[in-house]
This record gives structure tokens, sequence and C-alpha cells, in this order.
């Protein structure tokens, strides 16, 4: 690689993630910002950010020979945190990005342990392969709703940990997901994307269900890319009671950028998306032919430079549920990254507002 072709990439990489996402997701704004300095100065994205994971390991190791438990749960959080951004550096399922993504769910896992109370990781079969899941609650013996919550092409379900915990302060459990083509579902199970990716995440409704969550219709919340197929999964399963699209197209068009159509090629298992035009067609959301039909939630920013303000107003054609809302912020980068805290206190109201509103009931929303 030329020293001008590591430049394009370092801005790339920084454009692609910048310290807004970075702390959204839960790294320390300090460590997002020395991360895009390290870059700037010619130091490897991958390497930048596993370095900082490798420290945040060391400390939640002491924390816990000291049984500090809580600090030991945010340090091997925000490990995790700095290994999503790290596997990210690369597009396609290389040796290096699994390695990395490994480590990732390794500190997931050590602060899911630490967590009160403990979050459970699960997976249910699809296909040949499985789809993965984080199982939130909000105490021991939760019965309430429940809210699927997932991300697109490279934000994957490890890194909305505080979407989750902003549900369960309404009372609702959150499962945390890699749908088809998303994170372990795709790199350890070989789960890829394809026309029924609605198939694939009603099996996490039907695991929902299982898990005796309910009896009130479960919620889907759909970020990036994720909230188009969000649309499609709540128009195609009338179990689902409310829906929230954060940032997402209307459609299934092969993006502008070399970037973003790698890795959406990575998603169905592919290194291009040549002849995928029927698939993409399917993979559009149809207003005339499969609205949806419970409460919907739009997300929008006014600054989000992959969705025109505005644009996802279109699911809400052939909507007519009291219940939905468009939730706008005029300074709101794409999904919000910008005002995490608040994006998640509103929506997580909204969710509640709909599925514990009295008269709601499995299976009919």
């Amino acid at each position: 690689m030329t020293p001008e072709d590591k430049a394009k990439l370092a801005d790339a990489l920084r454009r692609a993630m910048p310290v807004s996402r970075m702390v959204d997701y839960g790294m320390q704004v300090e460590d997002a910002g020395a991360a895009h300095d390290a870059i700037r100065e010619g130091g490897e994205w991958d390497q930048v950010l596993d370095d900082i994971a490798a420290r945040d390991r060391c400390f939640a190791r002491d924390a816990e020979d000291r049984r500090d438990t809580v600090a030991a749960r945010e340090h091997w959080h925000r490990a995790a945190a700095a290994l999503i951004f790290a596997q990210m550096a690369f597009t396609f399922d290389t040796e290096r990005k699994l390695v990395l993504h490994r480590k990732m769910v390794d500190c997931f896992s050590r602060f899911a342990e630490h967590a009160t109370p403990p979050i459970r990781k699960l997976k249910v079969p699809f296909g040949a392969g499985a789809l993965h899941a984080w199982v939130f609650t909000s105490g021991k013996d939760h019965a309430g709703p429940a809210v699927i919550v997932f991300g697109g092409m490279s934000g994957w379900g490890t890194a909305y940990r505080t979407m989750a915990e902003a549900l369960c302060a309404h009372g609702i459990a959150c499962l945390l997901v890699d749908g088809p083509g998303q994170g372990e579902s795709r790199l350890e199970d070989h789960s890829y994307l394809d026309a029924h990716v609605a198939r694939g995440l009603s099996r996490f409704v039907d695991l929902a269900f299982e898990l005796s969550f309910g009896p009130r219709p479960i919620g889907i919340w759909g970020n990036s890319f994720g909230g188009l197929f969000a649309a499609l999964t709540a128009a195609a399963d009338p179990r689902i009671g409310a829906c929230c699209i954060n940032g997402a197209p209307t459609r299934a068009d092969p993006p502008p950028f070399r970037t973003a159509q790698e890795q959406m090629a990575a998603m169905f298992g592919r290194r291009d998306l040549g002849g995928l035009e029927q698939t993409f067609e399917l993979l559009s959301f149809h207003a005339q032919t499969a609205p949806v039909r419970c409460p919907v939630l739009i997300v929008e920013g006014g600054a989000d430079p992959l969705v025109p303000l505005g644009s996802q107003r279109a699911f809400l054609n052939g909507n007519e549920s009291v219940g939905s809302a468009v939730f706008t912020w005029p300074d709101g980068e794409h999904t919000i990254y910008n005002h995490g805290a608040e994006r998640n206190a509103r929506i997580a109201k909204w969710f509640a507002d709909r599925l514990t509103a009295p008269g709601h009931a499995a299976g009919k929303p």
C-alpha cells in the first residue's frame, strides 16, 4: 500500500468511526480521541484499538483480583468496545477480523458475567447455521415485554449495550442480536443475509416467547441498515407490537461508496454485489403491498450523511396506528450517535408506552 493509499484508508476509517460513534458504543471519549490521533500519525487502526483493549483487560483483571466487581465489569466492557472498532478495520471475514471479533466476544462475555442481573448468551438454529443473542432483563423474574435490538452492516449486537439498559430501566427485556450477515451469526455460524432476513429475525421473536417474555407483543428496534430489516420483519410478523427504525434506507440498493458496497457484499457472504438485483428488490420496503401495521417510530437526524432527512417517513406509508411517531434531532448524526443517552431514553419510553399499555396482548398489535 502506497503512503497515499494508506492516508486515504486512514481518512475513511476515521469517517466511518467518528469519536461520537465510538463513545456511543461504549468507549471513553479520551480513548476515542487518542485512537483518532494515533491513526492520523500513521498508526494501524486495528492495532491501536487492540492495544487500548489490552490495557483495559489488564485493568479488569486487576479489579477482579481486588474483588471490585463494578470496576471489572466496566473495564471488560471498555475492552469489548475498543475491539468492536478494531475488527471494523477489516470489511471481509479475514483471519485477523475473526481473531479480533473473538477477543471482543470474550471481553463482552466477561462483562456479562459481572452484570446484575446476569446477561445470558443464547443462540437459535436458523437454516444450516445459527443466530446469536445477548439477553438483558430488568430482574431475575422478568415477565414483561421484550424488544429485539440490532444494527446494520458494521455495527452489530454488542455495540448497543446502552440501548438494552435503557429498555431494562423501563421494565423491558432486551435481546441484542446478530441477525443473518452480522457478527457471530456470520463469522462463527456462517448465517448470511438473503431475501429471507425477516424469517431470521422472527426466530428471535420465537426466542422471546420461549423465554416467557410477554404476554404482551414483542418490539423490534433496527439501527442503520438494520432499520430496513426491522420494518420488513414487523410487516411480516404480526406478533411484533412496535417497531423503531433508526437511520435506515427504504431500499436495499447498492450504496455509492466502495467500502459500503464491500460491507454489504460481506453480509451476503460474497466479494461483490453482482447478480443480486432481484434480492435487493425483495429486501426493499413496499408500503403498497406490505405496510407496517403496528406503531412505528422513525428516528432521524438532520446531519446524517447517509439517510436524507425526511426520507424515512416513507416507512409510515400505509400505517394507520395512532401510536406512530417521528423523533427528529436537527443536528443528529447517523443513528443519532451524538445524542446517544437522550436517544435511548426517548426510544425506551416510547416502547414502554406502546408495549405496556393496557389492552395489549401477544399477537394482537
